[in-house]
């Protein structure tokens, strides 16, 4: 046997909705394809209180639906033609391969079962709850196969009855919508009547309780133009259930005219009339078309949304992203040779620094030993060396310290980042003693001039006084040795042991200036070596910081640049699936649309109570 054409049309969009992951409406097509109606089938729709139940107990002539204020309905209920009356109560669960359990009961028991299983919480979706009421009464006009669907209030759509109102739509040929005329159409009725004309084929809105609204006729022009303007083209019908109960009871035909329902008997008629091949096939089209709608509304969105829309702007951003590249490489080398600069600057500086405090102190030794007699206040002055050397040192190294930090902080402020995460923690060793490695201080060389040297030297200085005098005084009649050449070689004794004290003197303080002097250089030439060795390992260090700073940054930049373009390319792929897919879903779209207007073409025209 061949299948339907329209099997494998809802069995594509249903394997759709599972693809694009719509249970809900994979579940309605399931429905459709695995339980198609025998006959017709039209439900009965509407928000709460809005007149259905009483609306379809006016229809039948039989009060087979609760109709009261205090419950409403709470599972579908189908109405068919059967020779007698008739109540099933159906029970099982949401599965469709799960197996029913049916329970007959007396029609005049039916509302107060309901209610008492409402009051139970009976109704559900699970196994051996009610699912669904079935009611058979002898009615001339659903002999034809047609089945007359009151469902639950619509309202929430996440409610479960809502939920249950449009299971019930996706397998119903025709729907009637209600609504009271105590007021026009709302907003979410007329989007739930643009849903409903979406799934299904046939749609007629019935405006009901006429015979208690003086002002219905305004209400049912204004509702004709809403649904113009919502671009729904489905009759409107104002009926009154309780005009059409009490022509039922005393029979006056003009009254029954009155109520309005004659017409809805001819739209239900004309919809009881169509073939079934055709009422299933434009069933499946319709429900078909508006499942793949939804989906391609989906698919729309997900391809104009800003993730797949943001051409111009990931094009800015991996351009931005490349310039972050080139600018960290360029970058790289400025700080490099920024840290060559500074740290060259901070050898010449701290070298300088300490030549100059050791010049000084040479200057001082200088002075000091122009006056002051080493034998005299070379201790003390050792002492004052030792310690001014020391302080020169620590003053110095605290002064490398300082410098070093400042040059980390100088490069750091050039990294494209907050300092404080940029920054090197710079550590110096303490400054060690300036004895170490050092020979200690040297004692100058001290001639003293002792007293058998002075006399010797006196000895000598006299010689040549009285010498000198004494042959100016022989020329007078005087001896050689008078007491003129005595003093005077008294004087030139005296000179002679002053002047060679004063040699003596300053042969002492060239001796200490000396051996000061060479300790100061030896000193400077200890300590210039150690903090040069310190600069260069503060340079290994913060080269080694900051390079390893930098490669991260480049590593993120990199990375960034990578995900744009993964990013793109993602994009662009995903914008070309999209875009398949759409056009895949439209050509779906087109070929249920066809179908439906073959199966129109080959069963004749019929009339409809909506296009």
């Amino acid at each position: 046997m061949t299948p339907a054409p329209w099997l494998g049309i809802v069995d594509e969009t249903h394997q759709a909705c599972v693809t694009h992951e719509r249970p809900d409406l994979a579940r309605r097509l399931r429905l459709l394809r695995d339980r198609p109606a025998d006959g017709v089938r039209v439900a009965v729709l509407g928000f709460a209180k809005q007149g259905k139940s009483y609306l379809i107990n006016a229809l039948l002539n039989a009060p087979v639906c609760p109709a009261d204020d205090a419950t409403s309905t709470a599972i579908p209920t189908e109405i068919v033609h059967a020779e007698k009356p008739v109540a099933t109560l159906v029970r099982g669960g949401p599965g469709l391969t799960s197996i029913e359990e049916r329970e007959t009961v007396e029609l005049d028991t039916l509302p107060d079962r309901l209610t008492d299983a409402l009051g139970t919480g009976e109704f559900g979706d699970g196994t051996g709850s009610l699912t669904r009421a079935e009611i058979g009464i002898p009615r001339a006009f659903l002999a034809s196969g047609l089945t007359v669907i009151d469902t639950p209030a619509v309202g929430d759509p996440r409610s479960p009855r809502t939920v249950v109102a449009l299971d019930v739509l996706a397998r119903s040929h025709a729907a009637v919508l209600v609504s009271d005329a105590a007021e026009e159409l709302s907003a979410a009725e007329l989007a739930f009547a643009r849903h409903t004309r979406m799934w299904c084929p046939n749609v007629v809105v019935v405006l009901t309780k006429t015979d208690v609204h003086p002002g219905w006729r305004g209400v049912a022009e204004r509702n004709r133009s809403l649904l113009v303007d919502a671009g729904l083209r489905v009759e409107l019908l104002p009926v009154s259930a309780a005009v059409r109960q009490e022509a039922a009871r005393t029979g006056d035909r003009a009254l029954n005219n009155q109520s309005g329902f004659p017409a809805l008997l001819a739209w239900l008629s004309a919809e009881s009339a169509r073939p079934p091949e055709e009422a299933v096939a434009r069933l499946a089209a319709v429900a078909s078309r508006a499942a793949l709608e939804e989906l391609v509304v989906a698919l729309r969105a997900k391809l104009d949304a800003p993730a797949l829309q943001q051409g111009i702007n990931q094009v800015t951003r991996l351009q931005a992203a490349q310039r972050r590249v080139d600018d960290l490489r360029r970058h790289t080398a400025r700080w490099q040779n920024m840290l060559s600069d500074e740290i060259a600057d901070l050898t010449a500086d701290i070298e300088y620094d300490l030549r100059e405090r050791t010049r000084k102190i040479v200057q001082h030794i200088d002075k000091t030993f122009d006056d002051a007699d080493p034998e005299r206040v070379w201790d003390e002055f050792r002492k004052w060396l030792e310690e001014t050397l020391a302080e020169a040192i620590d003053t110095n190294y605290a002064w490398l310290g300082e410098r070093a930090e400042w040059t980390a902080r100088v490069v750091a402020d050039s990294f494209p980042q907050p300092a404080e995460q940029s920054r090197a923690d710079v550590r110096i060793r303490d400054a060690p003693d300036y004895a170490e490695g050092v020979s200690p201080i040297e004692n100058p060389r001290i001639e003293r001039f002792k007293l058998g040297q002075k006399a010797f030297t006196g000895l000598r200085g006299s010689y040549g006084g009285v010498l000198m005098f004494g042959l100016v005084t022989s020329l007078a009649g005087m001896s050689l040795i008078n007491p003129i050449s005595l003093g005077a070689g008294a004087a030139f004794a005296a000179k002679s042991i002053r002047d060679e004290a004063e040699m003596r003197l300053k042969r002492r303080q060239a001796a200490a200036k000396s051996v000061a002097q060479r300790h100061v250089d030896d000193v400077f030439l200890r300590f210039s070596k150690e903090c040069r060795d310190l600069v260069r390992g503060v340079q290994r260090e913060l080269r080694d910081h900051f390079g390893m700073l930098s490669e991260e940054l480049f590593d993120e930049a990199s990375s960034s640049r990578e995900a744009v373009q993964t990013s793109a390319v993602h994009r662009d792929w995903r914008a070309a699936e999209l875009k398949r897919e759409i056009e895949r879903l439209a050509a779906l779209h087109k070929r249920a649309g066809t179908l439906a207007t073959r199966r129109a073409a080959v069963t004749g025209p019929a009339k409809e109570g909506s296009t």
